[in-house]
């Protein structure tokens, strides 16, 4: 188990101080580097043993602005101490990127990315060949392929993470990459029970990255999943690989499977596109080879140059040798795979769509401060005092004179002779107490008003604050976001309702 030091040092002596932790895994944590503010430090859970470290070695010494560019590559190895073993190493911090499948899912991309049509996702499949062209440049293997090993960008650059787990060749020394996706497994390759101690090629990651592309122009669809024509087909899709069952293949009929229905058509790409995915993904891709990293790019690039779009909508991007926009026709078969926040928004039955609604939402400005009128604003008139009551100043005598007449009357018991004044003094004394008791429940009065109306004024100021402020527009806001996340949420609770269900099939049929 490594011990997090408050200082690590790369191979060349360099001190590194780790930050804050950003993300943790089974093999190690990453973490912010204060010295380097666009680098990132993995350090593993347990030193990796000495092969691993010579491969994070070989890395970090040939890492180039190729590489750099398209990849989170080792840019140097760290140590506990000056010249002790390799315990992580550092890389390029990819920040402002998300993993690749919330671009190709439309239910992701139409909310996180609304503003994104065909032609943005072409660019992203054109830049994930790239990364792969660069990786086999160097004569390097991606080896695990997987649609959590791509972040992408807004700007639609694609940045490899996991590069530790490449299949590296180091100057012929060859570290392996020992573990892989089954749904990105090449057909020739199902049947191992384990990639420990196999050598990956070329054509094995060109089938990952065939797939990887169809994923993102396709909407998130897999190759070999589609609608059974045969007995034995769409049971496991690892078996639907192994033989060759690509569903959108020109002899479908004969392999077992067909495309789902109201999914995005493969004639919608030029016919020498098409051509390149039969080849990736039937048998004359392991035969004869896979299109290589390096055709994709060309032939996206090109395609790039042949879009045109609708009239009707301008998110909807298609090749220029089609006549119909495919898009359009999948809107009226109620599948939309993008929106157009120009539109009118329809909110009845099954119309509704939740990012166009959401956009809106967003884009609603809050509305300015209130300005409202403040109490010392207005000069109201006061009721005049109850007739026969006295005003204050004329208590607070009154109230003086008691208090001396109570001192006179205490004297006055000592002189029998003025004995005769205590009763009209003492008159006089009631009849003051009286009157300063009416005044104070008086006041009481007013005050107890004065409480109130204030009371009902804040009350007033705090509903009109949550009806039309700042206060009630982010209440709003608020809770039309738990309403929309209830709503995404709902395909998750549908898949847990139905993996239940089918847990307790057996049961319920006993």
């Amino acid at each position: 188990m490594v011990t997090m030091k408050p200082t690590l040092y790369t191979a060349t002596g360099e001190c590194v101080t780790p930050g804050r932790e950003l993300g943790k895994g089974g093999e190690g944590a990453v973490y912010d580097i204060n010295e380097f503010v666009d680098s990132v430090a993995k350090i593993y859970h347990t030193p990796p043993p000495a092969l691993k470290q010579d491969k994070l070695a070989f890395m970090a010494a040939t890492a180039d602005a190729q590489l750099l560019n398209y990849v989170a590559w080792p840019q140097a190895t760290l140590h506990g101490g000056r010249g002790g073993k390799v315990i992580g190493f550092m890389m390029p911090k990819v920040s402002g990127k998300e993993p690749i499948h919330m671009i190709y899912s439309p239910a992701h991309r139409r909310q996180r990315y609304p503003h994104c049509a065909w032609d943005f996702l072409l660019y992203v499949a054109r830049n994930i060949a790239s990364s792969f062209a660069t990786v086999h440049e160097h004569g390097h293997v991606v080896g695990d392929v997987n649609q959590n090993s791509f972040m992408v960008g807004r700007d639609s650059k694609v940045v490899l993470i996991d590069s530790d787990s490449f299949q590296i060749n180091a100057n012929g020394t060859l570290h392996l990459c020992e573990v892989g996706v089954s749904h990105f497994t090449p057909p020739e390759l199902q049947t191992l029970s384990s990639f420990v101690g196999f050598e990956r090629t070329e054509n094995h990651g060109n089938f990952g990255l065939a797939l990887l592309i169809f994923h993102v122009l396709f909407g998130g669809r897999h190759p070999y999943s589609g609608v059974p024509l045969i007995s034995d087909a769409g049971n496991a899709l690892e078996t639907d690989i192994t033989h060759f069952r690509y569903a959108y293949a020109s002899d479908n009929q004969r392999r077992g499977l067909k495309p789902p229905p109201r999914s995005i058509p493969l004639s919608m790409l030029p016919s020498d596109v098409e051509a390149m995915f039969q080849q990736a993904f039937t048998e004359s891709g392991v035969a004869t080879g896979r299109p290589t990293a390096k055709a994709w790019v060309a032939a996206l690039d090109s395609l790039r140059q042949q879009l045109k779009k609708c009239p009707v909508s301008a998110m909807h991007v298609y090749p220029a040798h089609l006549t119909d926009c495919p898009w359009c026709t999948l809107d009226n078969q109620g599948v939309i795979y993008f929106i157009d926040l120009g539109e009118e928004v329809i909110t009845t039955g099954g119309d509704f769509v939740l990012a166009k609604v959401w956009a809106m939402v967003m884009a609603s400005v809050a509305p300015p401060a209130l300005q409202l009128s403040l109490p010392d604003h207005f000069q109201p008139t006061g009721r005049p005092l109850p007739l026969g009551l006295l005003r204050r100043e004329y208590i607070i005598l009154l109230e003086i004179a008691l208090s001396a007449l109570s001192l006179l009357l205490c004297g006055l018991q000592a002189e029998p002779r003025y004995i005769i004044l205590v009763p009209v003094l003492a008159a006089i004394w009631i009849i003051g107490s009286l009157t300063s008791k009416a005044y104070k429940a008086e006041v009481q009065q007013r005050r107890e008003a004065f409480n109130r109306a204030k009371m009902d004024y804040d009350h007033l100021v705090r509903q009109i604050q949550q009806v039309g402020g700042l206060e009630g527009f982010i209440a709003k806001r608020t809770m039309l976001e738990k309403m929309k996340d209830e709503i995404l949420g709902l395909p998750e609770e549908e898949k847990l309702a139905l993996a239940a269900l089918h847990d307790t099939a057996r049961e319920r049929q006993k």
